[in-house]
Order: C-alpha cells, then sequence, then structure tokens
C-alpha cells in the first residue's frame, strides 16, 4: 500500500496575548477599605484566555467569555464585609467581553461577595490570580494569599461536548471537532510590591498558562472506515542499555504545584506531586469512525512541563465483530532530520499548544508512518519515527 500524497504538520501554536479590565463593582468605602481595581495586560508572552479562537498571524487566539471565574488573592489586602469578612482572596466573574483579533478585553464583577479592599499599615501588596476559580469541579485548584497554587491534570479525559465540523487548509477532509474542558487550561497572574499609593488606580495582572495542549486531527489514510474507541498519550519506559535499569517516564498527567506567575520554562518552576505516564481518551462508548474524507480533532492537556523522552501516540480501532487493534507512533526525529539528531525525541515545551494536523491512521496495518516525502508503510517490525 502506497501512502497517499498528504503532509504532516507539527506546529507549535504560540498562545496568543490577552487583557481584561475590572472596573470597580459593588463599593466598599467604609472603615479605611476602598475596593481594589484590577486590570490585566499582555507582556508580549504566552498569556492565554478562556476558549480556543481563530487563528491571528501563527498563533492561535483565546477568548474570554462570558461567566469566566478567576480567584484573586492577597496576604495584604482583604474582603471587608459580607459572609468572607476577613478572607485574603474573592472570586470575580468575567463579562462585557469584546475582542478583536488575537486581543480580548473584559470587566469583572465581584461574584456574589465583596471584593478585595486596601488595608492601612501595609508598605506594599503582593497580588496573585488563578483561572478558573479555586473549587472548580474535579480541578482541586488552590490558591493561598502568598501565591502557591494547586491543580490537577486528569489522565482521563472524555471527548467533550458536543462535536461541530471544522476544515483544515490544505486537507481536503471535514473534521469532526470535539472542544476541550477548558476549566483544565490553567492560568496564573502575579504582581507583587504594588504600592499604597497606587490605590486609585487599577492594578495589572498579566496571566499565563499553566498548561500544555495538544490537539489533534486524524483522519484515515484510505478510503477504508476506521471505528476509534481509544486514544492515549503515552511516556513510555524508555530504553536502557543491556544490564543497566531503566529510568522512570515521565508523568504527564496527575498533580502539580507551582507559584503563580512565574515562569513554568525555568527550572524547577513547576513540581510534580503525583500521577501517571498516560493520558487517555475512552471513546469505547461512543466510537468515532474516520476514513479519508471524514475525520476527528480533539485536544488533551497535559502536565506543564516539557517531556524529557519521546512521546507516544497510540489509537485502538475496532477489528472485525470481537477483536481491536492498536496503531501507535513514537514521537522522534527521523533520518531525514538536519536541525536534530535522528532519533532524538521531539521536546514539547510547557505552557505551549502543539496542532498536529494531517495525521493518518493506517486501516491494515498495526503502527504509524507519518513522512514528509512518499514512502511505502513501514512494516510492523520496524521502527516508527516522525518525520519534520
Amino acid at each position: 500500500m502506497k501512502m497517499k500524497k498528504t503532509t504532516i504538520l507539527l506546529a507549535c501554536s504560540a498562545i496568543a496575548c490577552t487583557a481584561i479590565l475590572a472596573g470597580c463593582s459593588k463599593g466598599v468605602f467604609g472603615n479605611g477599605g476602598q475596593e481594589i481595581r484590577f486590570t490585566t495586560s499582555s507582556s508580549g508572552s504566552s498569556a492565554t484566555k478562556t476558549a480556543y479562537g481563530a487563528d491571528q498571524n501563527g498563533k492561535q487566539a483565546l477568548d474570554w467569555e462570558e461567566n469566566d471565574a478567576i480567584t484573586i488573592a492577597s496576604l495584604q489586602a482583604v474582603v471587608q464585609d459580607g459572609v468572607n469578612a476577613g478572607a485574603h482572596s474573592s472570586n470575580y466573574v468575567v463579562n462585557e467581553v469584546t475582542s478583536t483579533g488575537i486581543n480580548s478585553k473584559a470587566r469583572v464583577r465581584n461574584e456574589g461577595t465583596n471584593g478585595l479592599v486596601w488595608t492601612d499599615g501595609e508598605d506594599s501588596f503582593d497580588f496573585y490570580a488563578v483561572y478558573p476559580k479555586v473549587g472548580t469541579e474535579k480541578t482541586n485548584l488552590t490558591l493561598t494569599p502568598s501565591g502557591d497554587v494547586t491543580a490537577t491534570i486528569p489522565n482521563l479525559q472524555p471527548l467533550n461536548g458536543n462535536a461541530s465540523d471544522k476544515t483544515v487548509e490544505g486537507a481536503d477532509i471535514t473534521y469532526k471537532e470535539y472542544k476541550p474542558d477548558m476549566k483544565f487550561a490553567y492560568m496564573t497572574a502575579a504582581t507583587t510590591r504594588v504600592a499604597p499609593s497606587t490605590k486609585n488606580n487599577a492594578v495589572s495582572l498579566t496571566f499565563d498558562p499553566a498548561f500544555t495542549a495538544f490537539e489533534f486531527n486524524v483522519s484515515s489514510a484510505d478510503e477504508e472506515e476506521i471505528v476509534l474507541t481509544m486514544f492515549e498519550l503515552l511516556s513510555p519506559v524508555p530504553d536502557a542499555a543491556e544490564g543497566e535499569t531503566p529510568s522512570a517516564p515521565d508523568v504527564i498527567a496527575g498533580n502539580f504545584s507551582m507559584k503563580a506567575g512565574s515562569d513554568i520554562s525555568a527550572e524547577d518552576a513547576v513540581t510534580v506531586t503525583g500521577g501517571t505516564n498516560s493520558i487517555k481518551v475512552d471513546m469505547s462508548d461512543d466510537p468515532q469512525t474516520v476514513d479519508d474524507k471524514t475525520g476527528l480533532t480533539f485536544t488533551v492537556f497535559a502536565l506543564p512541563v516539557a517531556n524529557t523522552a519521546a512521546l507516544r501516540l497510540r489509537f485502538t480501532s475496532q477489528e472485525g465483530t470481537d477483536g481491536s487493534k492498536t496503531s501507535w507512533l513514537d514521537m522522534k526525529y527521523g533520518k531525514n532530520a538536519t536541525e536534530h539528531t535522528p532519533g532524538a525525541p521531539v521536546i514539547f515545551e510547557a505552557g505551549h499548544k502543539y496542532r498536529i494536523n494531517m495525521l493518518k491512521l493506517p486501516s491494515s496495518q498495526w503502527k504509524i508512518s507519518i513522512v514528509p516525502i512518499f514512502e511505502d508503510w513501514v512494516a510492523a517490525e520496524e521502527e516508527v519515527v516522525i518525520y519534520i
């Protein structure tokens, strides 16, 4: 069987920048407390928003949505009145969203409680924020007044919501796209050493991602239908020389901790506190059928840390009436690589979204071969690599 004339695009879509404006909501002006106004703005880094939007000049816009909720905390500021009086954090809700290109702005209001207020006697104030708000279901997200964050990336990530049709430039394929559950698209922000003289102005907070995303666009390499029942993103146990003990695989899902607003690309910025070396999308209750004209698009989230060994893509599909088969691909640089060592793992940086287009599954082989020059399918017993 000859490979069809198609290419693969493995692209890091730099996450677009954002701004969110917070005006005064419920005012608290008694007993020395004035409610703090917040504004967030882009620093030109990979700041993110809460819904993936259109592509703009090589970046994918991520837009705020109405009623998105964030948590802001400060060790020096407090909630003055209400049931949360004395607390050092408060939830805020996004509204009045306006988006232009890759820029998205919004105002926020308090989520049913009074917001943080300035306090007397402090030389400076530190502010930290997270999206989504603390307490969001299944996230295990926490934020302390001193900016310590914990959260969970689940290893089981079902197809989310209802699918819609989309096309990819250069491909004669209509993809059935499932949008990701953006509550796992964590982002954090920090602004520290704010002088009390700022109280008549807004405090600026810039959000940056605390996750890594992978979008897959998959179809069949030929006209024969493939019925998918499972997808796995894996970090296999690395190979070891004879007599040596293999090193541990990368943990790509589970629990992690970090300081809000820190640079997650820095060494030791993110601490993985427990998890697994796999992420699974179970489609067995709703099998997904693809062919050479109809594909499937879905996104998974991984921990905000770079991999050290090659990640593996593994698809399970139906075979006959009762059987199944597995196709897999190790994401390594291949023999045609010029800027990287052949066989070296493709390293995916934390805080980026990676889009893998034109991913073709074979209907009659047990492995996947993807190359930019069109060769025969690789035999099952041979090494399979990805060429970039």
